[in-house]
């Protein structure tokens, strides 16, 4: 084949992608860009204003709850979220007794769409009828003490948080698709050697496992800067803002005040803080790669 051949069937193949793309993504993230620097509400066609949305948002105390609320649950999800993923699968490598139903039951979780789960956890948590009425009945507490706790600031957060960040099935998966890719000639060798099972996962999994380790912490904290069906289910944002994120937030601008240019400036905002956190883990772990091949 002719290399004038090969570049005509490279652009039949490229041509497709890139128009999707340009549908799809790129037509969309411009759209978002030019009218979150305009005036744009539902009786009124976008109009240049600048810069105004973004300074509106950013003089809004919930907004700026948003933000913190947003960033605490990546922090959460970056790093209890996946290392429990991982010990999840250090555990099921080595194939204990049940292994199997301890692996179904925990992926059972991960395969229920989120709003299902939000509804659930608002059954299970009701202080009228759900289970903690008869866990109070059980040590003969007063049910009327039950606590609201979706309905309660000094927990609501706390609570939501509890909604999703025990599941880890997904990075599970990941990390055992890795340790699986692993020579166990390398273990037979530590296990030769007289290594022990803790010491081959402290010096051998482990180290091995960073790049991956990385991976997921980029998609949890991706999945945390775009989370809003189970917030939304369980607590809408409330009370008042201490479940409020970014995504809520910018539900609650386009809904309740109808004002699409400054809700197109949270999300503009939302997809800064999604780069900006994947390049920052990117090169967060590839110094540290950086330094192990220094040493």
């Amino acid at each position: 084949m002719s290399t004038k051949n090969k570049k005509v069937w490279i652009a039949l193949f490229i041509v497709p992608c890139m128009i999707l793309f340009v549908l799809i993504y790129a037509a969309p993230i411009i759209t978002v860009l030019y009218t979150s620097l305009c005036e744009y509400t539902v009786s009124t066609s976008p109009v240049l204003k600048g810069l105004e949305n973004f300074k509106t948002i950013f003089q809004d105390k919930d907004f700026l709850e948003s933000i913190k609320n947003t960033l605490v649950w990546v922090v959460l999800q970056s790093t209890f979220h996946v290392s429990l993923g991982f010990i999840m699968a250090l555990v099921l490598r080595r194939k204990p007794k049940g292994w199997k139903f301890v692996r179904t039951a925990y992926m059972i979780p991960n395969i229920i769409p989120t709003a299902a789960t939000g509804v659930m956890f608002t059954l299970l948590l009701n202080p009228t009828f759900g289970v903690l009425k008869s866990v109070y009945g059980i040590f003969g507490l007063d049910a009327a003490q039950i606590p609201n706790l979706f309905g309660n600031s000094k927990f609501a957060f706390w609570t939501v948080t509890c909604t999703w960040i025990l599941y880890s099935g997904f990075n599970t998966i990941i990390f055992l698709a890795e340790m699986g890719a692993v020579d166990t000639a390398i273990y037979e060798a530590a296990r030769v050697d007289g290594a022990k099972p803790w010491q081959m996962d402290r010096y051998i999994t482990i180290p091995l496992m960073k790049n991956i380790f990385g991976t997921c912490v980029v998609l949890a904290s991706v999945a945390m800067v775009s989370q809003f069906d189970i917030i939304y289910v369980t607590t809408k944002g409330g009370p008042g803002n201490s479940t409020l994120n970014l995504p809520t937030y910018l539900y609650k601008v386009a809904t309740l005040e109808n004002n699409y240019g400054k809700a197109n400036a949270v999300g503009v905002i939302q997809i800064a803080l999604g780069l900006v956190l994947v390049v920052f883990i990117q090169a967060l772990f590839r110094e540290k790669k950086m330094k192990q091949e220094g040493k």
